[in-house]
């Protein structure tokens, strides 16, 4: 994958995140190694993926 300096200027500004512009060529780099490597997951267990249900990011703060 190839995400392009625009691109992740226009994700990041969806989200509400101000990437200083010294930094930003390497979450450009780091981003497109993810977004890669995710591509890679999806090809290989993407079905299996729809069978599980998303873990929550936020969990309780109880004692189970």
């Amino acid at each position: 994958m190839n995400i392009t300096r625009k691109q992740a200027k226009a994700l990041a500004k969806v989200i509400g995140l101000d990437i200083p512009e010294d930094e930003f060529d390497d979450v450009v780099q780091r981003l497109d190694s993810l977004l890669a490597i995710m591509q890679e997951v999806e090809a290989e267990i993407g079905d299996r993926l729809d069978d599980v249900d998303p873990i929550p990011p936020v969990f309780p703060r109880e004692d189970f």
